[in-house]
């Protein structure tokens, strides 16, 4: 009896409030997706801490589920992980967390951060910075810091269980670790993304259902692989991620950006996105149904909420408007509004965000020409198309919106060689779903709210400033 083989691979994202993972045959034509939530704790004021164990729970949880999805004889040929970042996990020498993960949204760092890159006479990255997550929990953490034995990001974290070993996406300069006051031996060997570090072993197996000995290939930041995961290559061609957080990538010319994968990709980030609709649905509405009802109620509010305007600091912000204590606001309320504009405002709010990043990068010296929209809010049409009119762009939504996942399968497969470079593994992984063509009425009323938005922060920062002391 004869049967065929069906090759595939594992592509895994580690996400803020949830980790994704899919099964994709080496063609990009996904044979399953799973998806696994988890919390968010703050033990004391600003803290944003996750228990690395939740991720690993949901990564064998999800596995499981892709292989039941499986079809039959589906043979496994490699697996890579990426997350968010940067997010801080400590470990003891087995590999056990010695303290809550801190998050990329935690600002207790933040001081720390300045320090640091006023030492190095750099600016704070725009992604934030494990460096000075690392400093801050050395000085800070003293009881978790005597059993803690190495220093991990979250991807760094999951790959390290699967394989059995330390290994690190994250790497520090000298001039990084002198500046940090750390010390280099609390840091794995570092992995090149895209390269196999190690098998599967048993424990793993046993825990997720995947074999025991598949390679696992090093993945990277969940925001570098939606990029890899939406299919932009050349200059000009953009993507925003717009997950729990929101980050706007545009391939560009050097040497503007940073090379990756034999590109140069620039970017800029916002702290809060889909986490501004998440909060607004479970804090303010209790509403725990289906968001399609919830925008179903946004489409008969006309573009500009009637006058109203939500700025979505909720979690402080970077990026452009870098600053751990902004806070959110509705601005221009009336008794005419609802909890309709309410949720039109905030939709467009976060589109304005993505509009002030997109506008940023321009200045800088990019050129955007359309823009890929991918992770969970691509999944909503009038979301896209808010964002495509207050982009004043084509958006183009991929298939799979889950781009991060994506771009770790496309990693997966280039890393054993399915594929003779990244580039044309995304070519022949990824696929588009929808284009959306900016309305031109509503794209001129979009730009001129935009200038009034863009009033709002620095109007409001010392306001928010004394609001956080006071607290």
């Amino acid at each position: 009896m004869t049967y065929q083989v069906v090759d595939a691979v594992v592509g895994i994202d580690a996400g803020t409030g949830s980790l994704k993972a899919g099964l994709f045959r080496v063609d990009g034509t996904a044979l399953g997706l799973a998806r696994a939530s988890y919390g968010i704790s703050s033990p004391e004021p600003d803290a944003r801490e996750q228990d690395p164990r939740d991720w690993w729970d949901a990564l064998a949880t999800t596995c499981r589920e892709l292989l039941d999805q499986a079809p039959p004889h589906t043979r496994i040929l490699s697996v890579a992980i990426g997350g968010q970042a940067p997010t801080l996990v400590t470990v003891d020498a087995n590999l056990e967390p010695t303290h809550p993960a801190i998050t990329w949204l935690d600002p207790r760092p933040s001081a720390a951060a300045e320090q640091l890159y006023a030492r190095l006479a750099q600016p704070v990255p725009v992604w934030g910075s494990w460096p000075s997550q690392a400093a801050w929990f050395a000085r800070n953490c003293l009881d978790a810091m005597r059993t803690t034995r190495w220093f991990l990001g979250c991807p760094d974290y999951l790959t390290s269980r699967m394989i059995g070993r330390p290994v690190a996406l994250l790497s520090l300069t000298d001039a990084e670790l002198m500046a940090a006051d750390l010390d280099a031996s609390f840091f794995p060997e570092a992995w090149t993304p895209g390269a196999v570090v190690g098998s599967i072993v048993e424990a793993a197996s046993r825990e997720t259902g995947l074999p025991a000995g598949t390679p696992v290939v090093g993945g990277h930041v969940d925001g570098l692989l939606g990029v890899l995961g939406s299919g932009v290559q050349q200059p000009g061609e953009a993507c925003i991620n717009a997950g729990t957080s929101g980050t706007f990538s545009v391939v560009c010319e050097a040497p503007l950006g940073y090379p990756m994968f034999g590109v140069h990709v620039a970017g800029s980030a916002a702290n809060t996105s889909g986490a501004a609709l998440d909060w607004f649905a479970s804090k303010i509405l209790a509403f725990d149904g289906d968001y399609s009802d919830l925008f179903a109620c946004v489409a008969v509010i006309p573009a500009g909420a009637e006058g109203l305007l939500f700025l979505p600091h909720l979690a402080g912000e970077r990026g452009a408007t870098a600053d751990a204590h902004a806070r959110g606001a509705w601005v221009g309320l009336t008794l005419a509004h609802d909890r309709r504009h309410l949720l039109r405002a905030l939709l467009e709010g976060v589109a304005f965000s993505f509009r002030a990043m997109q506008d940023w990068l321009e200045d800088s010296g990019a050129s955007i020409r359309d823009v890929r929209c991918v992770g969970g809010q691509a999944h909503s049409d009038i979301w896209n198309k808010i964002k495509c009119d207050a982009l004043n762009r084509p958006l183009i939504v991929p298939e799979v919106a889950e781009a991060a996942v994506v771009g770790a399968a496309v990693l997966a497969a280039y890393g054993v060689e399915v594929y003779s470079d990244v580039w044309s593994a995304a070519r022949n992984m990824v696929h588009i779903r929808q284009r959306f063509e900016p309305d031109r009425g509503r794209a001129t009323l979009y730009a001129e709210l935009l200038e009034t938005h863009r009033l709002l922060y620095p109007a409001l920062r010392e306001t928010n400033w004394r609001l956080h002391d006071l607290r």
